[in-house]
């Protein structure tokens, strides 16, 4: 008989209906282990790979470039397992340009599919986000998660980008991750990198890795120097599973870009005629309506690209075309 109490069970154990408990480590929610992972994680002069062990439970932080955490043995392993078939049974769709290529489900903050479920409750719910909130020292917002899965298929990847997008007065805070695929090896590829910067702040080269990892959770903060990747499967035969998403917090002065761009890159904007500047002479008209280009917003914000099919009228394409 288990002598954790009924109600830390009732939080650490978190479920829907059916559904095979979440159970979250609950030695990671122990004081010893929250101060001594936060003690690390917050040192700004902190410089070496650091490994956190408290009851139990283990934890590593990657100093450099930027602080990267990640817990082990986080959930039960039957859950996630249980969590895989579910995720098999969604729509994926491809996702495919210059950037990256990879296949991810729809947002999965209205699946109602039993373990899916379950696992955002407990991520979105107030013991996970303040245990976040705890070890990493940033503020964030109940109520605001996203939420989706990706499969990494051989020669999949997505190449260099940071994370830092705002939505209104919240901003991305936290980038977690959580490996779905066991026995997993260096050699297949799929490995988080992380990049070192230059003087100017651009991205130079992978200087760490996060090989993934069944069962654990990365996490780091986003911002203008968390260039990562994901780096191309190797592997003939495998796959590289995954649930990702974002915490959100208020958006700071330090959060918003700079606008000072070098006068060589800075274009004159053109004049245009008065009769010109009408966009429904130009555009299709349902890109116009506010509830499309919330949606196209939406769209761009989660996929950090989008696709405007039949932008123009088609009269106006058709002359162009001749033309």
């Amino acid at each position: 008989m288990s002598d954790t109490p009924p109600e830390k069970r009732a939080r650490t154990e978190a479920t829907v209906d059916n559904a095979k408990p979440v159970h979250f480590n609950r030695g990671f929610l122990d004081e010893q282990f929250i101060s001594k992972f936060r003690t690390a994680f917050t040192n700004a002069e902190l410089a070496q790979h650091t490994n956190v062990e408290s009851n139990g439970c283990q934890a590593e932080i990657m100093a450099q470039p930027f602080h990267t955490g990640r817990l082990h043995s986080v959930f039960s392993a039957e859950f996630l397992r249980a969590l895989r078939r579910e995720l098999a049974g969604l729509t994926w769709h491809e996702r495919a340009n210059d950037l990256y290529a990879f296949h991810q489900t729809d947002d999965l903050a209205l699946n109602t599919n039993t373990h899916i479920r379950a696992l955002r409750t407990y991520l979105a719910g107030d013991e996970f986000v303040a245990f976040m909130e705890q070890i990493t020292g940033v503020q964030l917002t109940r109520g605001h998660l996203d939420l989706a899965a990706q499969r990494y298929k051989p020669t999949n990847h997505l190449l260099c980008h940071d994370d830092d997008v705002q939505r209104g007065k919240l901003t991305r805070k936290i980038a977690y991750i959580i490996y779905l695929t066991e026995d997993w090896a260096p050699g297949d590829g799929g490995a988080l990198g992380l990049f070192a910067q230059d003087n100017c702040g651009n991205p130079t080269e992978v200087v760490a890795r996060l090989v993934p990892e069944f069962n654990s959770l990365g996490f780091f903060l986003t911002g203008h120097s968390s260039y990562h990747t994901v780096e191309e499967v190797t592997s003939d035969d495998r796959e590289r599973w995954s649930v990702t998403g974002w915490f959100y917090g208020p958006a700071e002065t330090d959060d918003m870009p700079s606008s000072d761009l070098p006068k060589s890159v800075m274009v004159e904007p053109v004049p245009l005629l008065e009769h010109t500047c009408d966009p429904a002479r130009w555009i299709n008209a349902a890109y116009l309506k506010p509830q499309t280009q919330a949606q196209i917003q939406d769209s761009f914000v989660e996929q950090s690209s989008t696709e405007l099919r039949d932008f123009l009228r088609a009269d106006v394409f058709a002359t162009v075309q001749t033309e």
